[in-house]
């Protein structure tokens, strides 16, 4: 599986939003991201989008505990709901953020990190200099803060 954010503030409301503080580890990065290939999903901003597949509209917008709309996405994936084409994951508007988000599926050969003009990939530490103002103001833009941790549970 696979999250994507339309912007930082977006990215940072999907993984601490439910916390008071974003307790960046030094291990966790941001990357741009660059179809290779058509990436088809589900979007379940529109109206009636919800209605087809046998939910309700607040699938896409609602408060629901975080097992609860991943086993959604789980059965989406399973039955297809779309019957004109594969679907690759979901189109949604963030829970924290109401900003653009995808979860995808399976997209490992449609989706590639690019690199700049000079061949850099676009990469980053969340904790690198250049990239730690932004992930602050991202923060204080959802109310939050944002505390560079030395070390967090995953890396334990």
């Amino acid at each position: 599986m696979l999250y994507v954010a339309g912007n930082l503030a977006t990215a940072l409301g999907e993984v601490f939003g439910d916390f008071p503080a974003a307790a960046v580890c030094p291990r966790y990065r941001v990357a741009l991201l660059r179809p290779t290939a058509p990436v088809p999903v589900l979007d379940l901003r529109g109206q009636g989008a919800a209605m087809r597949i046998g939910a309700l509209p607040s699938l896409a917008t609602g408060d629901y505990p975080r097992p609860r709309t991943q086993q959604w996405a789980r059965t989406i994936y399973e039955d297809q709901p779309v019957a004109r084409r594969r679907i690759h994951g979901v189109y949604y508007d963030a829970a924290h953020s109401n900003g653009p988000a995808l979860a995808l599926w399976n997209t490992e050969d449609r989706i590639e990190v690019p690199a700049d003009s000079r061949g850099a990939v676009q990469d980053f530490a969340l904790a690198e200099p250049r990239m730690w103002p932004r992930v602050v103001d991202a923060a204080v833009s959802l109310g939050m803060r944002a505390d560079l941790v030395a070390r967090c549970p995953t890396c334990s």
